[in-house]
C-alpha cells in the first residue's frame, strides 16, 4: 500500500514539475562587423561577437541574400577554435545550408561568454552604375539577443574623390554614422532584427565592377528618390591614397531561390 502511495505521488510530482528550461543564448554584450571591398567589388565581411550562453546551444545566422547574389569561403571561429564544415551538431563543426532568407550557417554554441568570428565573402549583392555604386550591407542579422553595443566599419579600396551618401535600414535601428580616410563606421546601441548599411559611393573608388552587378546608367537619382528621407547623412571626402587590397578567386556558391536564395 506505501509502495503504491509512493508511485502515486511520484506520478502526480511529474505533472505538475514544470520543464527544465530549454539552453540558450542569453546575451550579446557586443558585435563587430567589418566589411572590406576589394577594388572589383567583392565584399570580404568578418562578423565579430560576443556571446552568452547559459547551456551548449545549436546556435544560427543567415546571412540574408538577394537573387543573384554569390556566396563563398565561409568560416567560423568560435572561442579561438576554428570550425570545420560538417553537420553543426558534432563540437567543433559548422553546417552552410539554404535559409529562409538566404545563407544559413549552423553550429553548436558551446556554454559561458565565449567570442565567435564569422567570415564569408560577398559577390553582385551591389549595383554599378556609371556615375554611383549603390550598396546594400548586411550589418547584422536576426539573432536570439539583442546587441548591446554594435559597430560596422566599411573598408573602402580608396578615398572618395566625391561625396558619399550613406544611411541605415530600416530607420528604427537609429545609430551613429562617421567617416575617416577610406572608412564608414556606424555605431548603435541595442539593436534588434537586422541591420542594413545602405551606402552609395562614388564610381570611381573602385578599378573594376566584375564583383557587382553592373547597371550602364547613371543611377544617383533613382537611388535619391527611393531612400528614406530620415537617417541618410551626406559627406564631401577629400582625395587621398588607401591600400587596395588584392583581388582574389572565389569559388562561388550560386543561388536558386526567388528571394534571396543560397547555393546548392
Amino acid at each position: 500500500m506505501a509502495r503504491a502511495r509512493l508511485g502515486l505521488a511520484a506520478t502526480v510530482l511529474a505533472l505538475v514539475a514544470p520543464p527544465a528550461a530549454a539552453a540558450e543564448i542569453v546575451g550579446t554584450p557586443r558585435a563587430d562587423a567589418v566589411f572590406t571591398l576589394e577594388r572589383n567589388g567583392v565584399l570580404d565581411v568578418l562578423e565579430h561577437a560576443q556571446v552568452h550562453a547559459d547551456a551548449p546551444t545549436a546556435a544560427t545566422w543567415e546571412v540574408a541574400m538577394q537573387k543573384g547574389e554569390l556566396f563563398a569561403e565561409p568560416s567560423l571561429v568560435v572561442a579561438g577554435r576554428r570550425y570545420r564544415p560538417g553537420d553543426g551538431k558534432r563540437r567543433g563543426t559548422f553546417r552552410i545550408s539554404r535559409g529562409s532568407s538566404g545563407v544559413r550557417f549552423d553550429w553548436l554554441q558551446p556554454r559561458g561568454a565565449k567570442e565567435i568570428r564569422l567570415g564569408y565573402k560577398l559577390a553582385l549583392f551591389g549595383t554599378a552604375y556609371t556615375d554611383v555604386i549603390d550598396l546594400r550591407l548586411p550589418v547584422w542579422e536576426s539573432w536570439p539577443a539583442p546587441v548591446d553595443r554594435l559597430t560596422a566599419t566599411l573598408k573602402l579600396p580608396r578615398v572618395p574623390r566625391k561625396r558619399a551618401i550613406v544611411w541605415v535600414e530600416p530607420r528604427t535601428a537609429g545609430g551613429r554614422i562617421s567617416t575617416t580616410g577610406n572608412e564608414i563606421l556606424l555605431r548603435a546601441d541595442d539593436v534588434e532584427g537586422r541591420v542594413t548599411l545602405r551606402s552609395v559611393l562614388p564610381r570611381g573608388v573602385l578599378s573594376s565592377v566584375d564583383g557587382l552587378n553592373a547597371d550602364p546608367k547613371p543611377g544617383l537619382a533613382a537611388v535619391l528618390a527611393e531612400r528614406d528621407s530620415n537617417g541618410r547623412t551626406w559627406w564631401p571626402w577629400v582625395a587621398g591614397a588607401a591600400a587596395i587590397a588584392a583581388f582574389s578567386a572565389l569559388v562561388v556558391l550560386r543561388t536558386a531561390r526567388s528571394r534571396r536564395p543560397l547555393p546548392r
